[in-house]
């Protein structure tokens, strides 16, 4: 049966049924067959997040699609090629000829290279991705360790997380400086690894989750030019907390920054003196302030929230360039206590367990009134409703993400 001979609500249907792995691998048939399958999956295209290259120590990557409602489905591996018996499929791919293994023994085609061309294979795949799903989709690269190079491809991002225990700072610095633009970064850091110029990619990236138990003058609390950013400290000097949030108060730095929360385990952060010294606003204590929380730029469990942890707090401090405001929050948590992380400690100071949260900004010159106003009750639903949904659900993988029918019929697709 030609599946152009049906209408067209029918030929969309098998389409929509199919997964991106077939529908990828279908459009290399012919232009008029890639064109409808493009103008069939333009409403599933925009439900994209972003693609994903997971790559392991042989450089040898496992390609993904993760959808924004939380599912990823699996599309191919592109990986060395191997002496089989199994016959290879050859594909035109961004003019190269591509040898494509496709067989019972493995759930996913494996788009095969030789050694000495892994990065023009890689290229020609990530050029075909791009005109098949669009020059708009986010690319992440996340590599596996700092020893292999991550690629230079359009609209692609870095993503790493490695321990620097025993690592070389300038192997370090090498690494990151030949990469591209990072979304994120978690490193586990044995003593003073963070690269030495403040204009590093290292502290460009969009989100940092660090743990330095060792470190007690984090570089990367100066000079961090992203997002969102987690860290976590065995000891960590309050006059640095100090530092930080006046430095965000005045304009000079952290443009860019939503969230910054610091976890420190043996150190006491004095609560009255940092508030003392950032010179911070009150809402009334009478009134419900309002809870802010952000998606998460870097989720580093499957199961964990795809929202930061909500700050509830009647502590702000305000933006002096732009009035946009910052909720701050000082917490503790001792081991064997199962205290809520969202409860504003009472106490002076922390001695065993510290969390100080802020979330930066979090709403314009214009919402700072609303604030200070008598309707605070409806600013705390107009910012937190809209994530209230997101905040248990987690990403699942399906093969299929958006079949409800199973067809066996073959179709002539010419």
């Amino acid at each position: 049966m030609k599946l152009s001979k049906l209408p067209l609500l029918v030929q969309e249907e098998v389409l929509h049924n199919m997964s991106y792995t077939n529908l990828f691998l279908l459009s290399f048939l012919s232009r008029k067959v890639k064109k409808l399958i493009k103008s069939s999956q333009m409403n599933r295209s925009k439900m994209i997040d972003y693609i994903e290259y997971e790559c392991d120590s042989q450089q040898e990557p496992f390609v993904q699609v993760f959808y924004k409602h939380d599912l990823y489905e699996e599309l191919m591996v592109i990986a060395k090629n191997k002496d089989t018996h199994n016959e290879y499929i050859q594909l035109n791919v961004s003019g190269k000829m591509i040898d494509i293994q496709i067989s019972d023994e493995y759930i996913k085609p494996i788009v095969r290279f030789q050694i000495d061309e892994n990065e023009a294979v890689i290229s020609s795949m990530h050029n075909s991705f791009l005109e098949f799903f669009g020059n708009s989709v986010e690319f992440r690269w996340k590599a596996c360790g700092y020893n292999n190079c991550i690629p230079h491809l359009q609209n692609l991002k870095g993503c790493i997380k490695f321990s620097s225990h025993g690592a070389n700072k300038e192997t370090l610095e090498n690494f990151f400086s030949s990469a591209p633009a990072f979304k994120w970064i978690d490193v586990s850091a044995d003593g003073k690894t963070e690269p030495s110029d403040p204009e590093s990619k290292f502290y460009q990236a969009e989100s940092i989750q660090t743990l330095q138990l060792r470190n007690n003058s984090p570089d990367i609390l100066s000079h961090f030019q992203g997002k969102q950013v987690v860290f976590k400290f065995g000891h960590c000097n309050f006059l640095d907390v100090i530092s930080f949030v006046n430095r965000w108060k005045s304009g000079e730095a952290y443009h860019k920054l939503e969230y910054l929360m610091i976890e420190v385990f043996w150190d006491v952060f004095p609560q009255n003196e940092i508030l003392n010294a950032i010179g911070p606003k009150h809402l009334d204590e009478m009134k419900k302030p309002p809870t802010h929380c952000v998606p998460k730029i870097y989720i580093d469990y499957f199961w964990s929230k795809p929202n930061t942890d909500p700050i509830t707090s009647h502590v702000y401090v305000v933006r002096e360039t732009n009035n946009h405001v910052a909720s701050v929050s000082i917490q503790e948590r001792s081991p064997d206590t199962t205290q809520s992380m969202s409860t504003v400690s009472s106490a002076t100071s922390a001695n065993v367990l510290v969390h100080c949260r802020l979330l930066f900004p979090i709403i314009s010159g214009a919402g700072l009134q609303l604030l200070e106003s008598k309707n605070n009750q409806q600013l705390d639903g107009r910012i937190t409703g809209r994530e209230t949904e997101k905040l248990t659900r987690q990403r699942h993988v399906s093969t299929t993400p958006f079949s409800s029918l199973h067809s066996t019929q073959k179709y002539d697709l010419r």
